[in-house]
């Protein structure tokens, strides 16, 4: 597994003195710190780190922050419950998508969790990718076929000859199909 740059939000203590330690002998280097959830925030941000790790414990709006990691797709998110908060047992795990790890971490399952959670983000990443290359097409051609109607009313023309006659005019201005489609409206 690579290397991973990674940012805390764990206030100081033994444990964690032990994870810094077992990352770092994974590879992994430590980039920066958040002394609450908002700062964390500020400096997720700052320093765009591949790993968030955050203790439940950290003061502030725990859970709305690890919301914005997550809904941001900031870096793949690890919590931790060193039983120094209240746990979120009485949350609905169907609308709280975060699984909860209790301290003490042991190093290998550590390890193993930090190369799941990278993968597993890097997964959703190219899968979000993809939803908005897929969502970016469906509108394009959306737009398209509304304009072939207008041209196909305005001008007489066939389906065929109405798409023809976007594609002749999208060649001609060295414009894509869409932004053609576009100005079809802009004119009606």
């Amino acid at each position: 597994m690579e290397a991973l740059e990674y940012c805390l939000g764990i206030p100081e203590s033994n444990d964690r003195r032990a994870i810094v330690s077992a990352l770092s002998v994974c590879g992994h280097h430590f980039v920066g710190e958040g002394h609450d959830s908002a700062h964390f925030l500020r400096v997720m941000r700052k320093v765009q780190p591949q790993l968030a790790i955050m203790e439940i414990s950290l003061p502030g709006r725990i859970w709305e922050a690890a919301e914005v990691v997550e809904q941001e797709s900031m870096a793949a998110l690890l919590l931790l419950d060193g039983g120094k908060r209240e746990s979120p047992q009485t949350l609905n795990f169907r609308t709280f998508p975060y699984q909860v790890f209790t301290l003490p971490v042991d190093e290998t399952v550590l390890s193993v969790v930090v190369e799941t959670l990278w993968i597993e983000f890097m997964r959703k990443k190219e899968l979000r990718a993809e939803l908005r290359e897929l969502k970016e097409k469906l509108q394009s051609r959306t737009i398209i076929e509304r304009a072939k109607g207008v041209i196909m009313r305005d001008l007489s023309l066939t389906e065929e000859q109405a798409y023809r006659f976007l594609q002749k005019k999208s060649m001609d201005l060295r414009l894509p199909l869409k932004k053609v489609a576009e100005k079809v409206f802009e004119k009606n």
